[in-house]
């Protein structure tokens, strides 16, 4: 097995911050919860203020393999677009972080390319520029 396939299969920590114009019709956990592969792994952040400082009720939490990555993108463009709203999403593999920006314009494959790319050029700090030695 390369290095490359065994970073594919590091498991991968979410977490999702909705940013509401207005209140949404449906919670995004609610939204993702309707499919079961994802109830398990896809949690509140703070439920209720006890959690960490800095989250709100409105952050999710998600520890899952990379394989359910496309659908999970799928499922938050498509309650996105619903709620008419937008949401950040900070991923993170081993020790590497990146953070992206879904709109109503972003394509979920699109989505997973980017995270992919995103993850793979920072674990290769050398190779950015502008990067603090």
């Amino acid at each position: 097995m390369t290095d490359v396939d065994s970073a594919t299969r590091q498991p991968v920590r979410l977490t999702i911050t909705p940013r509401h114009r207005q209140r949404p019709q449906v919670a995004l956990l609610d939204w993702i919860h309707r499919r079961p592969e994802y109830r398990p792994a896809v949690r509140p952040a703070g439920g209720g203020g006890g959690g960490r400082p800095g989250f709100s009720d409105a952050v999710i939490i998600a520890v899952l393999a990379q394989g359910l990555l496309p659908g999970l993108f799928n499922l938050l463009q498509s309650w996105v677009d619903q709620q008419r709203t937008e949401a950040s999403v900070r991923i993170q593999s081993g020790e590497t972080e990146v953070e992206l920006q879904v709109n109503g314009r972003t394509d979920a494959a699109r989505l997973l390319t980017q995270a992919t790319e995103a993850l793979r050029a920072a674990r290769q700090p050398g190779d950015l520029p502008d990067t603090p030695a």
